[in-house]
């Protein structure tokens, strides 16, 4: 078969409405629960059994299997706990090995959120994924939970995807409404469609009255939405805080908090969980840009600070506040796919491409640019430091840990800080890309490999750190102690 030939989906009246599923179709379900996917999707196993197709389960959700085992259908196992960049890896390579033509049923995305804490991963992983499915001219299902997600992550998915359904249920019929359609066109094909769960059947919806029930559903279906303008990272500190304040803040949200923040190493947690507050958790968060962790480094020097605090506070008095910045690990990869990178990171992932693809992600890495919302943060972050200088530096999961130090293997960058806000944002930015970029550094890839970590997730995070100091005319340098200033204006 060739590119775009249509394909039974084992549902007549769906492949009438969207003029046939094609081949390189990844079809997206967005749905209220998943039982109202599996009565689609098991039409579609049965449908590619019976025509002979080669038919895999992507199994790695939280949830009860979509699938049952059965003859003729393939289920492998994937763990999102291994990180963005394993997992992904993993299921790449398991569509390398299945080839061309396959077809696909994967558990839900919104699993992914529930792992890696962010709609911006999940989003991530789809923006990855689909492409390399689309190439390989396969058909692929995923279910996607209705008002789970953050308006951004939707529009990426449905930017990436090229059939995005909308599924509501009655107590007798579903209903399906497609949101997109990629390449085919009809005068009904995006009015919402009834479908009924005993026949084959598609009928579209014209007369006001039906219109009138299927917007009570999407009504009630929308009362039950979280707050779709947030990440679910930003939904979930959120309310986190708010838990806080009313004195409900429970151990399991200190602990999410931890591991989705600062480390998920045990050692460091149990001292994290010793010294911080859950005040401590939110002040971090305030000086987050994006999600994700913040590094080995900056999660140390944080602890290190709250031991002498508690355990020698009569040093206090010789401490600068603290007044760092942090650019959050999950910047780091979108970086990376939003910049069409993904395929070199790949690349250099694999044994033959592991020195050898390096240097061309390295350079790559040094060329990209930040999405805007990134690029506006940004901005805000520089206007804290007004014009004083500060350091970029690394801070990735695996730095600065009890077992591996990588003292030396990424980049610090020191910024003047000086010029136009444009001048500045751009020194700034660049400096944040030098950081990334060093993690294809050739010493920091040999030390990875000697420590058998080349296979480990190793996100970037980025410690923004203000030096201490004073002008000085046009001079900047730390401040002198009181006595040798007193001498200075003596003399």
């Amino acid at each position: 078969m060739s590119a775009f030939d249509p394909i039974l989906s084992g549902h007549s009246g769906l492949d009438e409405m969207l003029d046939s599923i094609r081949l390189g179709d990844n079809v997206v379900w967005q749905v209220t629960e998943l039982s109202e996917f599996q009565h689609f999707a098991n039409l579609f196993v049965d449908q590619a059994i019976a025509d002979g197709r080669n038919l895999i389960y992507m199994r790695f959700g939280d949830h009860e299997p979509l699938l049952s085992p059965q003859p003729g259908l393939k289920i492998y196992e994937f763990d999102p706990n291994k990180g963005f960049e394993s997992f992904t890896t993993d299921i790449r390579s398991r569509i390398t090995e299945e080839g061309f033509d396959a077809f696909y049923v994967f558990d839900s995305l919104s699993s992914l959120q529930s792992v890696w804490y962010t709609d911006l991963m999940m989003g991530n992983f789809f923006r990855v994924t689909c492409p390399y499915l689309f190439v390989l001219d396969t058909v692929a299902y995923f279910p996607l939970l209705r008002g789970r997600h953050s308006y951004d992550a939707v529009d990426k998915i449905r930017d990436t995807t090229q059939l995005l359904l909308n599924v509501h249920s009655s107590e007798d019929d579903l209903y399906v409404q497609p949101l997109k359609v990629w390449n085919r066109n009809s005068p009904d094909m995006f009015l919402p469609h009834i479908c009924s769960r005993n026949d084959f059947d598609a009928q579209t919806i014209h007369s006001g009255v039906d219109m009138s029930k299927y917007y009570r559903l999407v009504e009630e279906s929308a009362v039950k939405s979280q707050d779709q303008n947030l990440d679910s990272y930003d939904r979930f500190f959120a309310l986190a805080r708010l838990d806080y304040h009313r004195g409900t803040f429970t151990e399991e949200e200190g602990d999410l908090i931890i591991e989705s923040t600062m480390t998920r190493d045990p050692k460091l947690r149990e001292h994290i969980k010793e010294y911080f507050t859950p005040d401590d958790y939110f002040k971090l968060r305030d000086r987050m840009v994006g999600s994700g962790c913040i590094g080995g480094k900056a999660c140390g020097m944080l602890l290190a600070r709250r031991i002498v605090e508690t355990k020698v506070p009569e040093y206090l008095s010789h401490m600068e506040p603290h007044d760092s910045y942090y650019i959050g690990s999950d910047v780091f990869y979108s970086y990376i796919v939003s910049n069409n990178c993904w395929e070199m990171r790949i690349a250099q992932r694999t044994e033959e491409g592991y020195f050898s693809e390096a240097e061309p992600l390295r350079e790559a890495l040094l060329a990209g640019e930040f999405p805007p919302d990134i690029h506006s943060k940004f901005r805000s972050l520089l206007d804290t430091f007004g014009g004083r200088p500060f350091i970029v530096r690394s801070s990735s999961f695996l730095e600065d840990g009890f077992s591996n130090a990588f003292a030396g293997k990424y980049e610090s960058v020191f910024c003047v800080n000086q010029g136009s806000p444009e001048e500045r944002l751009e020194a700034f930015e660049s400096a944040v890309r030098t950081v990334y970029a060093s993690t294809m550094d050739p010493s920091a890839l040999e030390y990875r490999r000697q420590r058998g970590l080349e296979h480990s997730d190793e996100q970037m995070a980025v410690l923004v750190q203000r030096v201490s100091g004073d002008h000085w005319g046009d001079l900047f340098s730390p401040r002198p102690p009181a006595s040798a200033t007193a001498e200075a204006s003596i003399g």
